[in-house]
């Protein structure tokens, strides 16, 4: 099992949030499952991936040519893949992955995830997405989801395209029980 974690790069955080990030990593490891992140040395990115090899896991980082520039990718992971943009970089984890976790994050992190969420509601895939909303990160974010849907910019079709979790523990969990479904569509 290959995981794709999206997640924060910035390094001036709360200790919630670092502590739920080293709680993925360290639950990452111990099911024996490689995770797939951003590549860099950096704020979330950085507390995953280095619980994951601490507990023995694996990691491949993929980082985009303009953020490896910088001097900011991971030199101690199992695999660092630099990727020519951020096109082919979330083309490369989305290829890799087998399910995708959003802890808290940015821009990024949300353009990841919607990716994937989208790409879901098309049929491209039928992989588990899961967000981690440690100390309600994202109850705005839903708030804005459910008033989209309310007044009809998301269908009610597309109920159950990802979980909702408040724990890593948790996201672990539905990764490790998720049954794929046929994802309806508001065409038919």
């Amino acid at each position: 099992m290959e995981v794709a974690v999206f997640c924060a790069s910035a390094d001036k955080i709360e200790q919630n949030y670092q502590d739920a990030a080293q709680r993925l990593g360290r639950g990452i490891a111990r099911r024996m499952w490689r995770l797939i992140y951003g590549g860099t040395n950096c704020g979330l990115m950085r507390m995953v991936a280095e619980a994951t090899l601490r507990e023995g896991g694996m990691v491949t980082g993929i980082i985009p040519r303009c953020i490896e520039a910088r001097g900011v990718a991971a030199m101690n992971v199992s695999d660092l893949i630099v990727a020519e943009d951020m096109k082919e970089r979330k083309q490369l984890m989305r290829e890799r992955a087998d399910a995708f976790v959003a802890l808290p994050g940015g821009w990024g992190t949300l353009e990841e995830i919607t990716e994937v969420i989208t790409l879901k509601q098309l049929g491209v895939h039928r992989k588990p997405i899961v967000f981690v909303n440690t100390g309600g990160f994202y109850d705005v974010f839903w708030r804005f989801i459910e008033q989209a849907t309310g007044e009809g910019f998301i269908s009610d079709a597309y109920q159950g395209l990802y979980k909702v979790v408040l724990t890593p523990e948790e996201a672990l969990e539905y990764i490790d029980s998720y049954q794929p479904e046929t994802v309806s569509s508001k065409y038919e």
